[in-house]
């Protein structure tokens, strides 16, 4: 991680949850119960590496723990992330985790970090930033000033809280119930969402548990309709409603779990989370009442695959269902 500074007839009628204006109550939250001692946290409920490195993925651990028996631990050089799929976009509520780091074992700086634009190989944007600094002892916020020297507390579980405000763009950043920092919360720009979370290490160890996030919402309207028809392998037709009107929306068909990268368009370079050996990304025009249609010539994978409908502008997807 770079730190930021530094052959069957087809006929399916499939409901897509999408971006736009209607949000949904999302609230999150990770115990690191579920997890055996010792496993990697590599593309397991949303946990993976930068960049879905395996190597640098954090783990499972009886080592330390807030509450229960586990907690995540986050050694040299791990870089793990966890990754929300229609990112946090309005409300007023708050981000927790609770974090263990013991003096001997900070060698080197470690970071708690918050990102609003994610995916793996990019783009990325950084909107929080809290580095523990080896050399002071105290915990820095990287983005924003900081309200008065605050103390790192070795040996024992410290909670770190951000108090988020969406719809007027500020954070306040909390350390042992000490204030770090207070302001904008996107100052560094890009999508206004909560997307990611990463604990990133330069060399120490140290751990997390207990993490949440409350009285945010994430996006999401009322569901798409896609229908398939057609016979497939051959030409089907896609048709779907409930898109937003007079937006540009887009069709993947694709077969296997992996990332796709958009080729062309307003979003090109944009990695999705859908499959690999795509068929093909179908970019089009909405109607005014927000339905549309295009005819796809579908290979025998694809008829196995996945269908998604996409809001192009904003460069935001929704999730992917399958087709039967």
């Amino acid at each position: 991680m770079s730190i930021s500074r530094k052959g069957i007839s087809l006929v399916a009628a499939i409901g897509l949850f999408g971006v736009g204006a209607q949000a949904l109550a999302q609230d999150w939250s990770e115990n690191f119960e579920s997890y055996s001692n010792g496993q990697v946290l590599y593309n397991v409920n949303g946990w993976s590496g930068w960049d879905n490195i395996e190597g640098v993925c954090g783990s499972a651990t009886t080592a330390q723990a807030h509450g229960g028996t586990k907690s995540i631990l986050i050694e040299p050089n791990d870089d793990a992330i966890r990754t929300f799929d229609n990112g946090y976009v309005s409300g007023t509520g708050t981000m927790r985790a609770w974090m263990y780091l013991s003096q001997a074992q900070h060698t080197a700086d470690t970071y708690y970090i918050v990102q609003n634009e994610y995916a793996h190989g990019g783009p990325y944007q950084w909107c929080i930033e809290l580095q523990f600094d080896v050399t002071t002892g105290t915990v820095l916020d990287d983005f924003r000033n900081e309200s008065g020297v605050v103390n790192i507390v070795y040996g024992q579980w410290v909670e770190l809280r951000f108090e988020i405000n969406m719809g007027a763009d500020t954070v306040t950043c909390y350390y042992n119930n000490q204030e770090v920092s207070t302001g904008q919360l996107f100052i560094r720009g890009g999508v206004a969402q909560i997307k990611n979370l990463d604990l990133y290490s330069t060399g120490a160890t140290n751990y997390f548990d207990d993490m949440a996030i409350t009285g945010l919402q994430g996006s999401g309207p009322p569901p798409y309709t896609v229908s398939v028809i057609g016979t497939c392998p051959g030409t089907v037709r896609l048709e779907w409603s409930g898109a937003q009107p007079n937006r540009q929306q887009g069709i993947l068909f694709a077969r296997n779990t992996g990332n796709y990268t958009i080729q062309s368009g307003p979003c090109q370079g944009t990695q999705l989370g859908l499959g690999t050996n795509q068929l093909q990304l179908y970019n089009t025009i909405g109607t005014g009442n927000g339905a549309g249609g295009v005819n796809a010539q579908a290979g025998s994978g694809a008829c196995r695959g996945y269908v998604q409908l996409i809001q192009i502008t904003g460069c935001i997807t929704s999730n992917v269902a399958q087709v039967p």
